[in-house]
């Protein structure tokens, strides 16, 4: 997998790295475009690209429950 250059035409990894960064630094977190393509630069230099996997199931898990009541 090639490396992005702009998170401009990728939304749905925008949506999952805006939740993983707010469930990970909770109140600091900075949700700016540039501050996500540096986290997303990060994951993906260091091979945690699967963080974002498991935050995506770990979302779904929370929203699957909401449904439920």
């Amino acid at each position: 997998m090639a490396k992005l250059l702009t998170l401009d035409y990728s939304p749905v990894l925008k949506s999952l790295l805006v939740n993983y960064i707010l469930r990970k630094y909770e109140q600091d977190s900075i949700t700016d475009d540039w501050h996500l393509y540096q986290e997303y630069s990060w994951i993906y230099d260091n091979n945690e690209l699967h963080e974002l996997f498991e935050e995506e199931a770990f979302t779904n898990e929370l929203n699957d429950g909401d449904d439920r009541g």
